[in-house]
């Protein structure tokens, strides 16, 4: 498969197809029809993968009556995830849901602040109005322009936990842990003698089961529960590393360029129907799965709330550090700070 940029693959205007009909000076245009690939980070079944197709794909094709239509791929169908970046910068597919943290070695630490991180905000909507009203949206679209890249939005999501083969109780208890982790928390579980991996989702399962990894974090209960891990790692640790998280949807800028505006509009309303989504199956499907977790053995342990504190902290003391790291992250830095200082919770 050729990796040229394209704009996008018009489909045949045949039988079927929707047509605008529009008197301008007699001539007659005619709508046309786009059909974009989107290659996903995650397993099917996830709860975010379900999101993509039922909040995304097809509330966009609704919307748009069909002149938007997607092909929706799980995690590693088409490319290895590590190269989801460049793949679709360079047009391999028009569209991916990404995790920007898997990125930061070449976008920087900005990527890890719109990922989020430990130690700062504690609610989807918190994160929400980070991104659309505190303005961290045209922040990201900065950070991945020159990758060839449109950062569409945010797929806000659930809490993104902490499953493991040993009780993690402490941060002593990180000591010497094989941890599947990224960006941030590699660093921080680092900080307390853990020796992170990174692997995509679908590596997961056979690392843990292979003692190629001690502990992951991946998903919250109920994507968790979805990858069989509960079978390979008995210990669900609480609180949460990553309690609001989110990946994004990753456009080919020259493919988003190409796009009447109504239908990029569309576009940006579906990235938000696609949070709500995966927040609204996460809370469903989540309860459930962890008592299904505990009747196949999985132990909830619990890091005591004094000790929490002191880890996040360190966590805190990481990301402030970013700010020393160049314009980009600067600005994301202060923009978080102002953000928790009126919340109320400066440090």
């Amino acid at each position: 498969m050729s990796t040229t940029s394209f704009v996008c693959r018009p489909l045949s205007l045949a039988f079927g197809a929707v047509l605008a009909l529009v008197a301008h000076g007699g001539e007659t245009a005619v709508a046309q029809e786009y059909t974009w690939r989107i290659q996903s980070n995650l397993n099917e079944g996830d709860p975010g993968q379900v999101a993509l197709r039922e909040g995304f794909a097809d509330t966009a094709s609704r919307m748009s009556g069909g002149r938007m239509a997607f092909e929706v791929y799980p995690v590693g169908a088409l490319y290895p995830v590590a190269d989801g970046l460049e793949a679709v910068g360079a047009g391999v597919t028009e569209m991916a849901l990404l995790t920007g943290g898997y990125y930061s070695g070449k976008v920087g630490p900005i990527a890890i602040l719109e990922t989020g991180v430990p130690g700062s905000l504690r609610t989807p909507v918190e994160r929400y109005n980070f991104f659309y009203r505190q303005g961290f949206l045209e922040l990201a679209r900065e950070a991945y322009a020159p990758f060839g890249v449109y950062y569409l939005g945010p797929q806000l999501s659930s809490s993104w936990d902490l499953m493991s083969k040993t009780p993690i109780t402490s941060a002593e208890d990180f000591d010497g842990l094989k941890v599947r982790a990224f960006g941030i928390e590699a660093d921080w579980f680092a900080a307390m003698g853990a020796s992170p991996v990174f692997m995509g989702g679908g590596e997961i399962y056979t690392a843990l089961a292979t003692g190629v990894i001690d502990a992951a974090r991946w998903s919250s209960p109920a994507g968790n529960f979805n990858s069989s891990f509960h079978e390979v790692a008995k210990y669900y640790v609480q609180p949460s590393a990553m309690p609001v998280p989110n990946n994004f949807f990753a456009v080919n800028q020259a493919a988003w360029e190409g796009l009447p505006d109504d239908l990029k509009a569309i576009l940006e309303e579906a990235a938000i129907r696609s949070s709500l989504e995966y927040l609204a199956i996460a809370i469903e499907r989540d309860a459930k799965a962890l008592e299904e977790m505990k009747a196949a053995g999985v132990e909830v342990v619990t890091i005591p709330d004094d000790v929490w504190v002191e880890m996040e902290g360190e966590a805190r003391s990481l990301w402030q550090a970013y700010a020393e790291e160049g314009d980009l992250p600067r600005r994301g830095v202060e923009m978080l700070n102002a953000f928790l200082a009126d919340l109320g919770r400066a440090e």
